[in-house]
């Protein structure tokens, strides 16, 4: 299984991209991983056509068979234990790639919200895009070595 992050926008700290390069090599250990960084869409005024612009750009990254799980505040939030558990479940399913998006401030547009599989929510509280993109890369990492059973984490 190929695991996938889609990011929109650019990171304006290279510490939280040295953080995601880091645990991205880490988990190639356990599986292969593509990190996509889409430029956005400026909001201006127009929300929707924002929106609109963005789900082309991702669009055109997600394959047909891709299994999609956004990253929302209305989506299911797991422990790290869990977030392993279900890792191994998308496996058992046989996807091929697995897509995590994380989106901008606004959300998604309607469509991608349609074409998802999943939503995932890393948190209650609501974080910026920047540091979701690295709070998943860990996470991710970490479910890998519960399965693993790699020392990494500590129970």
């Amino acid at each position: 299984m190929i695991v996938k992050l889609v990011m929109l926008g650019k990171n304006k700290d290279s510490c939280i991209d040295n953080g995601i390069t880091d645990y991205l090599k880490r988990m190639g250990v356990y599986t292969d991983t593509e990190v996509k960084i889409l430029k956005g869409a400026k909001i201006g005024e127009n929300l929707t056509a924002a929106l609109k612009t963005e789900a082309d750009q991702i669009s055109n990254e997600i394959g047909k068979t891709d299994y999609l799980v956004l990253l929302d505040e209305k989506g299911k939030e797991f422990t790290s234990v869990g977030l392993a558990n279900k890792l191994e479940k998308w496996r058992e399913m046989n996807i091929k790639r697995l897509v995590f998006l994380v989106g901008g401030a606004y959300g998604f547009a309607d469509e991608i919200y349609k074409r998802s599989n999943e939503m995932l929510s890393l948190s209650k509280m609501t974080l910026t895009h920047q540091h979701a993109r690295l709070i998943l890369a860990e996470q991710l990492y970490r479910a890998f070595t519960i399965i693993h059973k790699h020392p990494y984490h500590h129970v």
